[in-house]
């Protein structure tokens, strides 16, 4: 059974598997068994049926806290396993394109985190193998699903800060700063892709485009600032882990600045740093419009900065029930959800396009213009020159 006929027909019946274990895999598995309550309307439930991890450890754990059926050692079983509709792919990323096709060839939906792929190749592969077997992709650029995004997106389409001039954005992340922290699998182009270009910019990428349409074309540059570090003792990720005394090379980077032409004339500026002291994790977008500005900081998600003409000064807003899918969760403003829930609201996006419903979700189609993006950022370094966004 498919999970878009799963979903439609036999709504109480979409079984998953879940491919890596880490954090976020443990994060898409509650966010499965969370679901029922926060979207009863959808009358979807989740059926946790193959988990998936080379570390035995983490397979106990799954079946443990989270009560998976079956647990695999192989992701690649999990992803194309007979009794599953729906696929969580939590792998490290140089696993992603592979998985997501052999998913969606064998018929099934996937919620995929991004990156989808290493490369625009990649990601290209992913996307024709999604669009020749009619199934249903979902990326994790949980950002735009932040009720505060959502909210604004909808009074910039309403003309309410006129016609858009600048986009301003930048994300800094701490999690590098440390040039003794281990040479963990994002720091290999071969494993992860770009650097701070891939594994942070796209998030910001994402959310311009989804605010403000499409970039054109981009000039910008990318830096590596610890060119090695100690190799790793262990596995690990953003947060590492021990360290040896032999050291290995730092092949992607660290720092991308890129300055943007939007296909409605607006400029952008879109820069990420994965070894900044400004903060530990701070995606920051203003819009400056015509008539007036907005901005959002996702270290403070539960809040916005807005000016419209009928304002004089600019004010600071608080999420409230009336905006989406927070009402879902907390009655009124200054109480706050956190990541958990947006990533919930995720998951609701993608039951939406199964349902065939509106939906806000970033589907493979955002994640190629996010990747012909990064390309292109990419080939301007090599060459110093704007380049045309393919």
């Amino acid at each position: 059974m498919s999970a878009r006929r799963s979903a439609a027909s036999s709504p109480s019946a979409v079984r998953v598997a879940v491919a890596g274990l880490g954090w976020m895999g443990g994060l898409h598995a509650r966010c499965y068994r969370r679901f029922a309550e926060a979207y009863p309307e959808l009358d979807v439930s989740f059926s946790l049926a193959v988990a998936a991890s080379r570390a035995e450890s983490l397979r106990e754990e799954a079946e443990r806290r989270w009560g998976f059926e079956r647990t695999v050692a192989a992701p690649g079983a999990a992803a194309t396993a007979a009794d599953v509709d729906l696929v969580s792919i939590c792998t490290p990323n140089s696993e992603h394109a592979d998985l997501a096709v052999s998913a969606a060839n064998a018929g099934k939906a996937v919620w995929i985190e991004k990156p989808v792929g290493r490369t625009l190749e990649e990601v290209q592969r992913v996307h024709d193998a999604v669009q020749r077997n009619g199934t249903v992709l979902v990326v994790g650029h949980n950002y735009r699903s932040s009720p505060a995004v959502r909210e604004l997106r909808t009074r910039i389409a309403d003309g309410r800060i006129g016609t858009v001039e600048h986009v301003r954005g930048h994300y800094d992340a701490g999690f590098a700063t440390d040039p003794a922290a281990p040479l963990t699998w994002r720091f290999s182009e071969a494993q992860a892709g770009g650097g701070a270009s891939s594994d942070i910019l796209s998030h910001l990428i994402d959310l311009a485009q989804y605010l403000n349409g499409p970039v054109a074309e981009v000039v910008g540059r990318l830096r590596t600032v610890h060119a090695s570090r100690p190799l790793p003792a262990g596995t690990g990720g953003h947060f590492g882990g021990r360290a040896l005394n032999e050291v290995g090379e730092v092949d992607n980077d660290d720092i991308a600045v890129t300055l943007a032409s939007f296909a409605n004339g607006s400029f952008g500026t879109l820069n990420a740093s994965r070894v900044s002291r400004s903060g530990e994790n701070a995606l920051v977008i203003e819009i400056h419009g015509s008539l007036g500005y907005a901005s959002w900081n996702s270290e403070h998600p539960n809040e916005f900065l807005w000016r419209d003409r009928t304002m004089s000064a600019v004010s600071k807003e608080y999420v409230d029930a009336g905006m989406p899918e927070y009402g879902r969760f907390l009655p009124g403003p200054g109480l706050g959800i956190g990541f958990d829930d947006v990533k919930l609201i995720e998951l609701g996006e993608l039951v939406k396009l199964l349902r065939g419903m509106p939906s806000e979700a970033a589907t493979i189609d955002d994640a190629l213009r996010v990747a012909r993006v990064e390309d292109a950022l990419r080939r301007s370094t090599a060459s110093g020159s704007w380049i045309a966004v393919s």
